[in-house]
């Protein structure tokens, strides 16, 4: 679907309307008036968000036309003159909402805040991207449900990538390393194996180096039954778990991006076996629970975003359950687990 900015059609009127209210002593010429516009900055004259409430105007005759547009508020208006108008949306789609990702909205005009929460998968400035922020609500719309599931998705419903993806640079005399990842970022906006992998079996035309921007973990990826080879050279993923190589991180992990060696967990000691501990329900939403550590252990927990920043930090003893933080933005998280002070455990989890 084609996202429609209502914006920059907008923007003349406002300049006008602002500055025929200034009681001036000269006559403005039309030259004036251009070079008014062209060095008024775009964001002193109209808003960012969704609505934009100098917009409406209640008197407007609008046609009785049945052309229906899905504003960025979610809501089916019968034309793009009632949605400006009525609504004082400032995007939309065409058709009605369905009140789903498949609207295909463009959030690419919405402020979600400078935190580095790992929100999900949207249209952003006309291409599928992985989101952060602070939250899905923004000026009381909600907006999570144009999140998709993953990448593909997203691709599938929304993204023409005829001209990305093209079959006829297959090549069966070429035998792809499938267990050493050197992951490239297609024009696909998909992070792929390795170059040869991306060229000759996803048929990427075009690619660059290295993980899609904020692509960190795709279940999609996961695969144990790959048959990683069982070789120590550890890499500390982007979740913050230490992986015993590379191909173990890709396929058991789905992670896209990590650093050479292990992460910097520290066994604190055999009370707390890290390969034994683990967090349950994951998915989680209100408590969290550790298990694997003897009762009556007293633990140091954070809960941290794929970046590094935290959200919440507790002490609790083995044994009882965490209270989470109420109003938790959706997501993926690392907790880490601490005793004496000293960092012993990551482990990834999913929040509702």
């Amino acid at each position: 679907m084609k996202v429609i900015n209502q914006i920059s059609r907008q923007r003349v009127v406002h300049v006008f309307d602002h500055f025929k209210h200034i009681q001036m002593n000269f006559t403005f010429s039309p030259c004036l008036l251009l070079l008014i516009l062209a060095l008024t900055p775009f964001g002193a004259v109209t808003s960012q968000s969704c609505i934009d409430s100098s917009l409406i105007d209640l008197d407007v005759m609008c046609p009785a036309l049945w052309n229906p547009v899905c504003g960025c508020d979610g809501e089916t208006y019968g034309n793009d003159c009632e949605a400006v108008n009525f609504g004082g949306v400032t995007t939309w789609v065409m058709g009605e909402c369905t009140g789903t990702a498949m609207d295909c909205f463009d959030l690419g005009g919405i402020d979600f805040g400078a935190c580095d929460m790992a929100m999900g998968v949207v249209m952003f400035n006309g291409s599928c991207t992985y989101l952060s922020g602070c939250g899905w609500d923004v000026n009381g719309v909600d907006y999570s449900p144009y999140s998709f599931e993953s990448m593909e998705a997203c691709q599938a419903n929304c993204v023409e990538v005829s001209e990305c993806i093209d079959p006829s640079l297959a090549d069966e005399l070429i035998d792809c390393d499938v267990f050493t990842p050197v992951p490239v970022c297609g024009c696909d906006s998909l992070t792929h194996f390795n170059e040869c992998v991306a060229t000759y079996v996803d048929f990427v035309s075009d690619y660059a180096e290295g993980a899609c921007a904020g692509d960190c973990y795709d279940e999609a990826r996961i695969n144990p039954d790959m048959g990683c080879p069982e070789v120590e050279d550890p890499v500390c993923g982007c979740d913050s778990v230490t992986y015993s190589n590379s191909c173990m991180a890709w396929y058991t992990g789905g992670i896209a991006q990590w650093t050479p060696g292990p992460c910097e967990n520290v066994a604190v000691n055999d009370l707390m076996p890290e390969a034994t501990v683990q967090l349950y329900p994951n998915p989680a939403s209100g408590r969290l629970h550790v298990q694997g550590i003897p009762a009556g252990i007293l633990l140091e927990l954070e809960l941290r975003t794929l970046s590094g920043k935290q959200w919440a930090r507790a002490s609790m003893v083995s044994g009882e359950s965490w209270t989470l933080p109420a109003g938790l933005p959706k997501g993926m998280y690392i907790v880490r687990i601490s005793q004496k002070g000293e960092h012993a455990v990551s482990r990834r989890v999913i929040m509702e």
